[in-house]
């Protein structure tokens, strides 16, 4: 696909991954539909680039994702590509037995976990694919993973989350590619991003840097090239693109 033919829905639009995305792929020409839960780094992407056009929501809520996916496809009925980029980063252990009273991994962590990395990713593909389908538009569905889907220590949910959207981006595939859309998943290593300096101690990181090939974390501008790939490869579908300086877990 072209960028000049692209009409894309960037989830977690906001910062990190999403914000980058939103503003290099826009100046390439294509057309940004840009969601947040945050009002103000919506607000100030939009003062970076007036071309990208911004809708609070909440992806993890079923209803508000109907309602703005129905809205943006109102303003543009030709948009093509979903990039399912809203996440979060928790980490605690199964069982954690210096925490008291209770010390199982919480399950308000859990279901926090799951709404926000694995609901929002079937809510939005559900409502945007429908649509993709209903007009006709050929186009791919991109959906971010990570290393810790092969299973990291201290991460049930959040790798349990990513696990799904990589079977989910295979299923979906097989289901969408008789209309002309692709799915694939982009899974990043350890990035430079504010998320994952808030998510690892500072010692942590510096363990998983070392035992990274590369001997360094990845750069955010290296994971928006594979995406970009990923939308241009008309041929790539069903796959799981890992970016992560040949480490593995």
């Amino acid at each position: 696909m072209d960028f000049i033919n692209a009409r894309i829905i960037i989830t977690g639009a906001g910062a990190g991954f999403g914000r980058a995305m939103a503003l290099t792929f826009s100046k390439l020409g294509a057309k940004i539909y840009a969601l947040d839960i945050d009002q103000l780094a919506l607000n100030n992407l939009c003062d970076e680039d007036n071309a990208i056009s911004a809708f609070v929501c909440d992806v993890s809520n079923n209803e508000q994702v109907e309602s703005i996916v129905d809205e943006i496809y109102t303003l543009d009925k030709t948009v093509n590509v979903l990039i399912n980029n809203a996440g979060i980063m928790k980490n605690s252990p199964m069982v954690n037995i210096l925490s008291r009273p209770d010390s199982r991994h919480s399950v308000e962590l859990w279901n926090k976990v799951i709404a926000v990395n694995q609901n929002s990713v079937f809510y939005m593909t559900r409502s945007v694919a429908a649509k993709m389908i209903k007009y006709r538009n050929k186009g791919v569905i991109v959906n971010i993973s990570s290393i810790s889907a092969r299973g990291n220590a201290g991460q049930t949910a959040y790798a349990a989350s990513k696990a799904a959207i990589e079977a989910m981006s295979k299923v979906w595939a097989k289901e969408f590619g008789c209309f002309g859309i692709r799915s694939v998943a982009v899974a990043p290593g350890f990035i430079d991003t504010a998320g994952t300096h808030d998510a690892l101690e500072e010692k942590m990181l510096e363990q998983w840097i070392a035992k990274t090939p590369l001997r360094r974390t990845g750069n955010i501008s290296e994971v928006v090239a594979t995406i970009k790939f990923a939308i241009e490869n008309d041929f790539m579908n069903g796959e799981v693109i890992n970016v992560n300086g040949g480490l593995v877990i």
